[in-house]
């Protein structure tokens, strides 16, 4: 423990940053670790709360505990389950003065039940192995709780929701209060006569057998592809042979029809003869997805068991719960997202426990861990900006756990957990980021999937609706309903949920996005979502700048300062490649790489592959004719240093080496200044800087439409168009030395579709060639790049070179003029203006004359936009902000 506590101090020794004037560079080597690898909160920082949750590093009693996650082939730590902590706090050093002791506990948090006084607080954690009175203290840490907090409601103690959970069946949704009155606010509702009709069918239908859901040939895969694929012939088949006992227990909630009730017991009989070692319902997802309708059974069905019937239940709802539970303690909590229990296993364990919480001794121990982790946690991969790392693509994997996990929840702890921030800035992502009648940001795991709004996020945005008050998400999803009506059968996942707050006759009020500003900035996720019209996506254009800093963890990508352009609803540049598999060939030597995404390469690198390569948004300005963006991928690039990710090369016999696109190419910084210019522009500035001299690659990927390369007469500029049935596309870049490029319709890694994957209709995917292009640089130290797109249903313009003097590059296009330093030795520095639109966006040291008045920066380096709004002056200026996790959980 000794060298894990020297561990901690080397890293709480370090600055997260340094700052000059408007500038913040990050130093850490990661903002999020893949498990905790520092405490949190210490170094004397203002909690944004008034009862934090305090988080620290595992042991095993001997090392800091290493990524172990589900489904992964990484073995699970013997030792992780002989450890239990305890935690002091309070508000002197002597732990003297309003000291708050917790018990002992088997995992590594300790949430903040109780609102804590204004003023500094101390705190350490101590571990002892199991049956051991030997206890090994950390080092004290403080942090402040500022009063204008002092009044935030705080989620109760894990023993009031134990004490809330007694009672008689059936207890889950609060049913042994409220199952009346959910009966009888439902006897009129359309919704709920279509589910009993639907019901009545499910009755008919035959007892399901353990077999495959599908049949894929395994001639001459490998063993570790055999095993995938065996996998995805059995996936989906726990929900397949689990949703219908759980809807025959909602129709017997609804009815009180017991030929509902007496059909779900025959079928969850049947479930629970079934063998939870076997190919059917062995793995996670699918005995998970078991376990849960059993507990749904159990509990709705309770007084219609005998006592034989009850032992038979309780057993094997323990054999499957422990199976999830005995992994989680002392590992589960610690780690960034381990994806297949957030997205999935916690629901599933959580419905269970409280199907048997006063009936399995343990559960209450299972409770008690999921609520703690819950209420330290949530949301795991964004904090409160309403975003979701990962992308759209997999953030639907999530909803159904958000949804009801956040009811379950609420239900017990009387906490509304849809009026928690990140829950109230969700509308906003959705809106932002997938557009009704658009395609979405095109990136991150299995974006591909959705290029337009898809069943679960239609019925997951209606769901919200029946929580919150938000007139934009009211107007969102009756855009989806006037499009998409046939995705509204009323049989979906989200039905209980809605049966559980229906109120008849809604008033929901409906506001336009119209008038919400054009760009919105999703900084803790690193996202920035700029449209020229919201209301019009599917017309107009939009366009994203991502850089996060949760690095390409999990589903994430490393596609640090990538950019995704929609036009008319559809991707015109974005990610290529297809999801397959979680770690194949084709998704880590390309999919997953920074060669799938519009970033730049060194040297024909990519960036890290897990949390070290990180980046993040400092800027956004929202304008009225001009939007912008900056984001910082100074962080992103070198040699993968991540043991998981080593972990997936090394199963697939990949070295992941510079002839394999991965490495050190010495980038020390990496700034990409993004400006979206209404009349259909899209500017992009880089600044790069490396230790030694790089070739610096920019890259173009069309995921649908064809690159056409044009020749140039100008060594500095190329060009190319792409050809689209949405009108012209073409681009132009520069720089200050000779530049090459290439345009193919090859994957670096070819695409496959071995694993028989399909798309969100059932159907399997097909694996098209896709364009792309790389223009490349000589080998510069330093080095800028501007990039014009044009983007029009008319022609495009010619650009025009007024003067390029000492690398000062001044080119007219339309009614921008463009200036742009491109000499890398000389300061950056970005000026765009539009006379007739009357706008001005100036970064670096130009001097700045706007409607006939000189005007300059409040701060050194900082991006200013000047605009006349009612015949006056608008001046915005931004500088570098952090996101929350730098900001706070300071390592």
């Amino acid at each position: 423990m000794k060298n894990i506590i020297a561990l901690f101090l080397s890293f709480t020794a370090v600055s997260v940053f340094s700052q000059q004037s408007a500038i913040i560079k990050l130093t850490a080597e990661k903002l999020h670790s893949r498990v905790r690898e520092w405490p949190y909160p210490l170094n004397g920082i203002t909690v944004p709360t008034n009862a934090p949750a305090l988080l620290w590093p595992a042991t095993n009693g001997k090392d800091m505990v290493k990524p172990m996650e589900s489904g992964s082939e990484v073995p699970e730590d013997p030792n992780i389950g002989n450890i239990r902590y305890k935690v002091m706090l309070a508000g002197d050093t002597n732990f003297s003065k309003d000291l708050i002791a917790s018990a002992e506990q088997r995992w590594a948090v300790y949430p903040l039940h109780q609102a804590l006084k204004p003023g500094k607080w101390y705190w350490k954690y101590g571990y002892a192995l199991k049956g051991s009175t030997q206890w090994t203290w950390s080092p004290v840490y403080d942090f402040v709780v500022d009063a204008k907090y002092a009044n935030e409601k705080v989620s109760p103690p894990v023993s009031e929701v134990l004490k809330r959970n007694e009672g008689s069946h059936p207890l889950l949704w609060d049913m042994n209060r409220i199952g009346e009155d959910f009966y009888k606010n439902n006897l009129n509702n359309p919704e709920a006569k279509k589910f009993i009709a639907f019901a009545e069918k499910l009755m008919l239908a035959p007892l399901p057998t353990e077999k495959p859901q599908r049949v894929i040939d395994t001639t001459g895969k490998n063993k570790l592809e055999k095993k995938i694929i065996i996998e995805r012939m059995y996936h989906g088949f726990g929900d397949a042979v689990g949703n219908p006992v759980r809807n025959l227990c909602i129709a017997y909630q609804l009815t009180k029809d017991e030929r509902f009730i007496q059909d779900a017991k025959r079928r969850a009989l049947n479930l629970a003869a079934m063998n939870p070692d076997g190919l059917a319902t062995g793995d996670d997802f699918t005995s998970g997805a078991v376990l849960e309708a059993l507990g749904w059974f159990y509990d709705a069905g309770y007084q219609f068991l005998t006592p034989q019937e009850k032992e038979i239940f309780k057993n094997i709802i323990t054999i499957r719960a422990k199976r999830v539970y005995n992994h989680l303690p002392n590992r589960f909590e610690l780690h960034v997202s381990d994806n297949h229990v957030w997205q999935i296993t916690l629901r599933n364990l959580a419905i269970a426990t409280v199907a048997v919480i006063n009936d399995v001794p343990e559960a209450k121990e299972w409770l008690t861990y999921m609520y703690e982790v819950w209420s330290a946690r949530f949301p795991v991969l964004g904090t409160t900006d309403g975003g979701w790392h990962e992308g759209n693509g997999y953030f639907r994997v999530n909803f159904k756990s958000i949804i009801y996990l956040s009811q379950m929840f609420g239900d017990f702890s009387g906490v509304d957990y849809f009026k928690l921030p990140w829950m109230e800035n969700l509308p906003y992502y959705m809106l932002y980021t997938h557009p009704n009648g658009a395609a979405s940001t095109a990136i991150g795991d299995m974006w591909e999937n959705i290029p337009y709004i898809v069943k679960g996020e239609a019925w997951f945005a209606d769901a919200l609706t029946y929580k919150m008050n938000n007139p934009y998400l009211n107007w969102y999803v009756n855009e989806i309903k006037r499009d998409y009506p046939s995705y509204y059968h009323g049989t979906d996942d989200f039905l209980f949920f809605r049966l559980l707050n229906y109120k008849p006759n809604r008033n929901l009020p409906v506001t336009s996005p119209e008038n919400l500003p054009k760009t919105r900035k999703f900084g803790d996720v690193g996202v920035v979502a700029m449209h020229e019209d919201l209301a019009k996506a599917d017309k107009t254009l939009s366009s994203y700048l991502f850089s996060s800093p949760f690095g390409s963890s999990g589903h994430g990508h490393a596609s640090q300062n990538s950019f995704t352009v929609n036009y008319k609803g559809k991707v015109i540049f974005g990610g290529t490649g297809y999801y397959s598999n979680f770690s194949d060939k084709h998704n880590l030597l390309f999919y997953r790489s920074s060669k799938a995404y519009n970033t730049i390469l060194a040297d024909s690198l990519n960036q890290k592959i897990g949390e070290e390569g990180y980046g993040w948004i400092p800027r956004a300005i929202s304008g009225k004719h001009i939007q912008y963006a900056l984001g910082d991928a100074s962080n992103a690039y070198g040699a993968i240093k991540s043991e998981f990710w080593l972990d997936r090369f090394k199963q697939i016999n990949v070295v992941p080496s510079k002839a394999n696109g991965y490495g050190e190419s010495g980038v020390t910084l990496y700034r990409r200044h993004m400006l979206q210019l209404d009349g259909g522009y899209i500017v992009l500035y880089d600044e790069l800087e490396a230790k030694t001299p790089v070739k610096w690659t920019t890259q173009f990927h069309c995921p649908y439409y064809t690159i056409k390369g044009k020749n140039s007469a100008k060594a500095k500029q190329q060009n190319f168009i792409v050809q689209t049935d949405l009108g012209n596309v073409n681009a132009s870049v520069f720089a200050n030395t000779p530049l090459k490029m290439a345009v193919h319709n090859q994957f670096y890694e070819a695409a496959v579709n071995w694993n028989k994957v399909t798309n969100d209709e059932g159907q399997i995917k097909e694996f098209k060639d896709q364009w792309h292009a790389g223009i490349t640089s000589e080998p510069k130290q330093k080095l800028r790049f501007l990039t014009i797109i044009q983007i029009k249903d008319g022609k495009t313009e010619v650009i025009k070179t007024i003067s390029n003097k000492n690398g000062l590059a001044n080119l007219q296009v339309g009614e921008w003029n463009i200036q742009a330093q491109l000499d890398g030795e000389k300061k950056a520095a970005l000026q765009v203006s539009g006379k007739t639109l009357k706008s001005l966006f100036s970064y670096g040291n130009l001097p700045v004359q706007f409607e006939g008045k000189a005007y300059s920066p409040k701060i050194t380096g900082s991006s200013i936009l000047l605009e006349i709004e009612d015949s006056r002056v608008n001046q915005q200026e931004a500088i570098d902000e952090l996101p929350d996790v730098a900001q706070y959980d300071k390592n």
